[in-house]
């Protein structure tokens, strides 16, 4: 048990280094469409799909015709590639260039709406995949780990907020700044503006003031029936459900047994935020037999988890226990699904996404997106909106 829950954990660390390696956006290539809100249910429209993948790929995706759609060519590298949406899901923002640029694409015709260097001076700055908008779409809030180069030493600031004007152009600067604690790597908001950071807790912060507070503890919980908890947080999925999800594994220590991990149950649980009403919930889901690096509640169907990585696997919530396991072709890093929760879709790695039933969990087909893997990609599914 020692060794597999030290494989468990070194699985996760290769997950995270990963995050930070690779992925890609793009020129018009496709007619024109129309855009709508997530909000969106009109009968007879199809849904859409935002992914990026090498060399600087950003992509439109009809999944009901399982076609690109466009394809529109971004200013560098897309790593890491994490997308946030503007309201109307008529931009795609995008972390891109090694982490240092933040590119704004609309993506009716791939125009270049907005770009933020991040670097300025002698002040090197990354971000992985703090990134979200307000629910007006006004303001982009991006977590920052800046440092000061110097000829003969680095100096590490502290971490921050930045928070740029969506219409400054395509040579944004922050118009404020927000402290923020360290280990922050995704950002959701809620209905009511709230950010929600994840890090080594989840926090919740006032976008107005910057106040902050623990919206659930994850790291620094305590208690007596498990061990810590590892969570790695690169993929900012959840929008189809509502949520602000991340998986973590955790020991289970045996009754006489505390702390003994090799006699623990490792175990699957996930720690979530509804965006609608801001309520935290946390649920054990099942034990931990593979590794899995995505996963988020069925739309519709909070009893249903379903996780990716080499296998596509759902759980029983209520019951804690795996439902249904089936083998993938290759690993898959990101999962979706469809707006009515009927349709699953796996993203990452390769240049192909995976489609697959969510009742029988039966393979679909795969949509082939031109140019190379999308590594780190991760996937912003809507509906379009119709006249």
């Amino acid at each position: 048990m020692r060794r597999a829950w030290r494989g468990v954990r070194e699985l996760a660390a290769a997950g995270a280094l990963l995050a930070s390696l690779a992925l890609a956006c793009a020129s018009p290539t496709g007619p024109d469409a129309a855009f709508a809100g997530g909000a969106s249910r009109s009968a007879g429209a199809g849904d859409l799909m935002v992914i990026a993948n090498r060399p600087n790929n950003l992509h439109l995706v009809d999944l009901g015709a399982r076609r690109v759609e466009r394809t529109c060519t971004l200013p560098g590298p897309p790593t890491p590639g994490v997308i946030a949406m503007s309201p109307d899901n008529s931009v795609a923002y995008i972390i891109g260039g090694g982490m240092g640029e933040i590119w704004g694409v609309r993506l009716a015709d791939c125009a270049l709406v907005f770009a933020a260097a991040q670097s300025q001076g002698n002040e090197r700055v990354r971000t992985l995949g703090g990134i979200t908008l307000s629910p007006d779409g006004q303001q982009l809030f991006i977590y920052q780990a800046p440092t000061k180069l110097f000829i003969d030493h680095y100096e590490v600031l502290d971490t921050r907020i930045a928070v740029y004007d969506t219409s400054a152009g395509t040579s944004a600067l922050p118009v404020r700044t927000l402290p923020a604690p360290r280990q922050v790597t995704i950002m959701k908001t809620g209905a009511d503006g709230t950010l929600y950071l994840g890090g080594p807790d989840i926090l919740a912060m006032d976008p107005a003031t910057g106040a902050t507070r623990v919206a659930l503890q994850s790291r620094n919980r305590k208690d007596a029936a498990f061990g810590p908890r590892d969570v790695l947080t690169v993929w900012n999925i959840g929008e189809s459900s509502g949520e602000f999800v991340r998986m973590y594994s955790a020991p289970r220590w045996k009754p006489g047994a505390e702390g003994d991990a090799a006699q623990a149950d490792a175990v699957w649980g996930y720690e979530k935020i509804d965006l609608a009403s801001g309520k935290a919930s946390e649920a054990v889901i099942g034990t931990l037999e593979v590794g899995l690096f995505t996963g988020m509640t069925r739309p519709g169907r909070p009893d249903q988890f379903y996780a990716t990585l080499t296998q596509l696997q759902r759980f029983d919530v209520p019951n804690a226990r795996l439902d249904k396991s089936v083998d993938l072709d290759h690993s898959y890093y990101a999962i979706d699904f469809g707006t009515d929760g009927s349709t699953l879709y796996l993203t990452g790695t390769f240049n192909d996404i995976a489609i697959y039933d969510a009742d029988s969990m039966t393979k679909l087909g795969n949509i082939v997106l031109p140019g190379g893997d999308m590594a780190t990609g991760v996937p912003k599914i809507f509906r379009r909106a119709t006249n």
